[in-house]
């Protein structure tokens, strides 16, 4: 379906955009192992999981826009693994929202790339004092 990640990551955001959750799911690697990290909310696990995330998420609507920069890509043979800055405009709102880093990863499967893991979250402010915190690793 996929023949390159650049194409799954293309789908991915043209779903997204659209809010189409068929379109969204076609991207998705059809096993229990996919994970889904939407920003500031739970990890969803499996495939059923991140279908009604998406479902839930595409329910408020859609009609955004993506412009992504800053991306670094790497891949192997069966991975490939993209960070990048996903910066999102909003109907009816002026501008665009701060950006949220992304990490996509697509495996090479018999019917092309597929999506395993979207992680995003909302980027740290440079210069911005960070709280006190306990180090973890």
């Amino acid at each position: 379906m996929f023949a390159t990640p650049d194409e799954a990551e293309h789908a991915f955001y043209t779903a997204f955009a659209d809010g189409n959750l068929e379109a969204m799911m076609a991207v998705w690697l059809d096993n229990e192992s996919v994970v889904c990290v939407h920003p500031l909310s739970v990890k969803l696990s499996g495939l059923q999981a991140v279908r009604q995330g998406w479902a839930d998420l595409f329910r408020n609507g859609s009609g955004l826009r993506f412009r992504l920069a800053e991306i670094t890509r790497t891949q192997d043979a069966l991975l490939a693994v993209h960070v990048l800055h996903e910066i999102i405009s909003v109907p009816g709102e002026p501008g665009e929202r701060p950006p949220m880093t992304a990490t996509n990863v697509y495996q090479l499967t018999r019917e092309g790339w597929r999506m395993i893991l979207h992680h995003a979250a909302p980027v740290a402010v440079q210069g911005a004092p960070e709280p006190p915190r306990k180090r973890l690793h």
